[in-house]
């Protein structure tokens, strides 16, 4: 697996662990384009590293994940690595007699696994694409 000199998708890449992976692929040298959710927080990330750049996207709206990905592969057509970093998990005690909200589970799984695969559906066309030109 080749480190350097790549153009990698980091969803969640605006803080955290996302921001965190970014950063480092970034020093090694790879274009890196951060996605999320959050426009301000994307932009102060790329402020703070020089030659990253951002793309929003909620994980959680199919329409975004369309839109965010068509501009990806449109402005940057060497993508070669997606890394679906986006995530949320929330405190539950279901041994303790706790009402869970279906809301907050809903938003999970609609994060952490729904956005996961429709990112990775969205995606695969290109990196097929681009895997069978390189």
């Amino acid at each position: 697996m080749k480190m350097q000199s790549n153009t990698m998708f980091i969803t969640g890449g605006g803080s955290g662990i996302g921001r965190g992976l970014a950063e480092a692929f970034h020093k090694l040298g790879n274009q890196i384009i951060i996605a999320g959710r959050r426009e301000e927080t994307l932009k102060k990330t790329c402020e703070a590293n020089p030659g990253m750049r951002y793309v929003y996207m909620d994980v959680t709206d199919a329409a975004s994940i369309r839109s965010g990905a068509a501009e990806v592969t449109s402005r940057f057509p060497q993508l070669n690595w997606v890394i679906n970093n986006a995530g949320i998990q929330r405190e539950h005690h279901f041994t303790h007699g706790e009402t869970v909200s279906d809301d907050v589970i809903e938003r999970e799984i609609d994060t952490n696994l729904l956005g996961l695969i429709r990112v990775s559906a969205a995606l695969l066309p290109h990196l097929r694409r681009w895997e069978m030109l390189h």
